[in-house]
């Protein structure tokens, strides 16, 4: 079996484990990636994925590396709770207490690094769980999203997606000296959910719904509610490749501009008038020129910030609000730096809506910022 798939399977079946633990613990927040894999209230906790066929022998060796990291962690501080969670192949769900005899066994060659005082509190302390399999706890935690925010079971898988990303933002953004930030509770994840401003979707945490299904989910989410806009400020940041043909890239430029422009008609009071910024981050120049070029010759302006050739960036021009005279239904960012400029000189309430192929920009934006993996452009037009 190929050991990255195994090392991914293993990592998602220890962050729904915690995802598990934050629902279970509800009162508490729960410590990821501190110094074990997770730990709540007294509780330091391994958990291990294996699902290879092991003899016996082998069996305990898969058991043993982590229980002595256990084993380490009780000598430093014996006030604390220790539990492995395990999943063996082969071997059924059950929980049990060790015996002095049982943890020697299992240490073999080790067991002598350890007096017999640090093993007898040690396995007083210790709870050794063998967990049930990663469909059987995935689908766990998919009830528990279902039923605790009233989801069907499509939403709830969509949005173990976003829990899982916020999960894993939570460790990645927080570097080993800053560890001690890498906490979620339940009252965070409620408010991720209640409230959306700050949605990071990652594909790679859902092999389950089919890319359709996921396209009509997201739509549905977060798009679909705002049938009623208000004239917000909205960038829509699309990640791009040599790969994206330059028609899918104006088909959706144009549904932009369709869904997310309002400054059609004259009776339309100026207040209420709006329309989309658009950032093609990874977009060749030469694509870009093409693109505006097309679209200039449909009969749209083209309004980017640049007035002229070899003008410098006038962000009062790009700011310039839209009116039935100017006909602008969409402005283009042409650079990362400039929706840097335009987002920290907003006159109105801002959002962010990237879509990405492999890796979101950083932007540092406190308002609503919500961030979508996609396989491939050509999707997002059906989710906006």
């Amino acid at each position: 079996m190929d050991g990255a798939y195994v090392a991914i399977k293993g990592f998602k079946y220890q962050f729904d484990r915690s995802i598990l633990e934050v629902f279970n613990n509800p009162s508490i927040p729960v410590r990821i990636e501190q110094l074990q894999d997770y730990e709540f209230d007294n509780y330091f906790v391994q958990v291990k994925y294996h699902d290879t066929d092991y003899t016996t022998p082998q069996q305990k060796q898969k058991i043993k590396k982590p229980l002595l990291q256990l084993l380490d962690q009780h000598k430093i501080d014996k006030s604390k709770k220790f539990i492995l969670f395990i999943y063996l192949k082969g071997v059924a769900q059950n929980k049990k207490k060790l015996s002095i005899s049982d943890l020697d066994s299992i240490l073999g060659n080790k067991k002598d690094n350890y007096s017999a005082s640090e093993k007898t509190s040690f396995v007083q302390n210790f709870t050794l769980i063998h967990a049930h399999d990663f469909v059987t706890q995935y689908n766990e935690v998919i009830e528990k999203i279902k039923t605790l925010y009233s989801k069907s079971i499509e939403e709830a898988e969509l949005y173990y997606s976003i829990i899982s990303s916020y999960l894993l933002d939570i460790v990645t953004k927080n570097e080993p000296s800053k560890k001690n930030l890498r906490t979620c509770s339940k009252k965070q994840l409620d408010k991720l959910i209640s409230e959306g401003k700050k949605i990071v979707f990652k594909s790679a945490f859902n092999d389950v719904l089919t890319a359709e299904k996921r396209v009509k989910l997201l739509h549905s989410q977060f798009f679909k509610s705002q049938l009623n806009k208000e004239p917000n400020e909205r960038f829509f940041v699309v990640e791009v490749n040599n790969l994206t043909h330059i028609s899918v890239i104006k088909e959706l430029v144009l549904t932009l501009k369709n869904k997310w422009s309002k400054n059609k008609t004259k009776t339309i009071p100026e207040s209420d008038r709006f329309v989309p910024y658009i950032l093609l981050h990874g977009i060749e120049s030469q694509k870009l020129i093409e693109l505006k070029t097309d679209l200039q010759k449909d009969g749209y302006n083209i309004c980017d910030g640049y007035d002229f050739f070899n003008a410098p960036f006038n962000l009062a021009s790009l700011k310039v609000r839209p009116t039935f005279e100017n006909k602008l239904f969409f402005k283009f960012i042409n650079k990362a730096s400039e929706l840097d400029q335009i987002i920290n000189q907003l006159d109105r309430t801002g959002e962010i809506y990237q879509f990405y192929l492999e890796t979101p920009l950083s932007i540092s934006f406190t308002q609503k910022h919500l961030k979508f993996q996609v396989q491939e452009v050509n999707e997002i037009k059906n989710i906006i």
